[in-house]
């Protein structure tokens, strides 16, 4: 059995393009997501501003995401995902220059956040609809691994290098390079081939669309089963609101120990992605996706069976592998059994609900640390995600038994094919 990561799509060409330039993309994201609550806080002083301008950012990335799902089913991808990553560049640079104002205007952060979330939503969904058309579909799950590896390295050194850069060269110099990272991305992806939207776009209305991918998800017994699974897997993202109080009350550690505990899922996920080779020929999709939901729970009950701080970092480690490999399967289930006129639709469905299931998670979590102990958070916490996972096996019979060896040559052909 292969473990080492599945570099073969980057052999593509086109790939390649797309991997690099998400790549740059990612790094300057976490630069700015550093650099705006900086500079809120730096103009206001006020904490309320900086949750506000968060907030508003991440309502446009969820509001990009179901955009960019509904325009890639009815449009060229190609020049959606250009047209994005351009508005994002000039919302950069129209940062840079604000930076550079005497008094810088609080109201441009705002306007500006709002055109990067959405352009980072929708040329996200976009992205996700047209890599099928360009990676083989045996490659997939590899094509997804190394996504997550790139997105894992980029969530811990960008926000580290971002803050190292507003240090060296003010808030200017941050978006300045974010808008150069920008300039570069949109030229990287120009050289794209066409990427047309599916032959039925043209014969929906809006209304239409919408009810024909919700139809599609209620009776498909393959993708809608496996998006709840992801939401299911997402509810278990409130870990890191334990932590403080875990850390504090529980194991007795100093703010620079903790801060082990909140790289450990990231190291995990990193562990997991580089050793996903073996994804792209795994049979069990079904039971792999609910599986890893299993180890992501059970990772997360080791970290406060003990007390003890490198107890606590393993579980975490075993908690963030387990969600790289579910993300990694329900990713693969979801492209390769999507027909072409729902794929920017689902991708939009995709990135929405696990924004939802995140904010959700911390919700859940928050609620359940009013109700229990700290020092038995952990575990049951973990526990309800592995009976999530049990439950959804059970009640879900065509995801525990799905095989990639069983796929119908066309399975996307007609919804509910599975």
């Amino acid at each position: 059995m292969r473990f080492a990561l599945d570099v073969a799509p980057l052999r593509n060409q086109a790939f390649r393009r797309i991997f690099v330039a998400r790549t740059v993309a990612i790094f300057g994201i976490g630069f700015v997501m550093v650099a705006v609550p900086l500079q809120v806080f730096s103009l206001t002083g006020s904490t309320v501003a900086v949750a506000l301008v968060s907030t508003v950012v991440g309502a446009a990335a969820l509001g990009g995401t179901l955009l960019g799902g509904m325009l890639a089913d009815r449009g060229d991808r190609r020049k959606l995902i250009l047209g994005a990553r351009a508005t994002a560049a000039v919302a950069f640079a129209v940062l840079a220059g604000n930076a550079l104002l005497p008094e810088p205007q609080l109201w441009l952060i705002y306007l500006c956040g709002v055109a990067e979330g959405v352009a980072n939503g929708v040329s996200g969904s976009a992205l996700m609809a047209a890599t099928p058309s360009i990676v083989p579909r045996d490659k997939l799950a590899a094509s997804g691994a190394l996504m997550a590896v790139m997105s894992d390295l980029g969530s811990v050194a960008a926000p580290a290098l971002g803050g190292l850069l507003v240090s060296a060269t003010g808030f200017w110099g941050n978006y300045a390079l974010c808008a150069l990272a920008g300039t570069l991305t949109v030229t990287l992806l120009g050289r794209l081939p066409p990427l047309p939207p599916p032959q039925t776009a043209a014969k929906e209305s809006l209304p239409q669309a919408v009810r024909a991918v919700a139809g599609y998800v209620r009776r498909d017994r393959v993708v809608g089963p496996t998006l709840l699974a992801g939401l299911a897997a997402g509810l278990l993202s409130g870990w890191n609101v334990l932590l403080p109080a875990f850390g504090q009350e529980v194991l007795g550690v100093r703010p620079d120990a903790l801060g082990l505990l909140y790289a450990a899922p990231a190291a995990g996920a990193l562990l997991g992605s580089l050793t996903s080779g073996w994804t792209g020929t795994a049979d069990r999709l079904g039971a792999l996706c609910t599986g890893a939901l299993a180890v992501s729970g059970a990772g997360l009950v080791v970290v406060g069976v003990t007390g003890h701080l490198a107890v606590a970092v393993a579980g975490l480690v075993c908690f963030g592998a387990g969600r790289v490999v579910g993300d990694v399967m329900r990713y693969t289930i979801v492209q390769e059994y999507t027909p072409d006129q729902y794929r920017g639709r689902l991708a939009g469905l995709w990135s929405a609900q696990i924004s939802v299931a995140v904010s959700l998670g911390a919700v859940a979590a928050g609620g359940l640390s009013a109700l229990v102990p700290a020092g038995v958070v952990f575990p049951v916490y973990g526990a309800l995600g592995v009976a999530g996972a049990l439950l959804l096996a059970l009640l879900l019979p065509t995801l525990r038994r799905l095989r990639r060896s069983a796929r119908p040559a066309d399975v996307g052909a007609e919804p509910g094919v599975a």
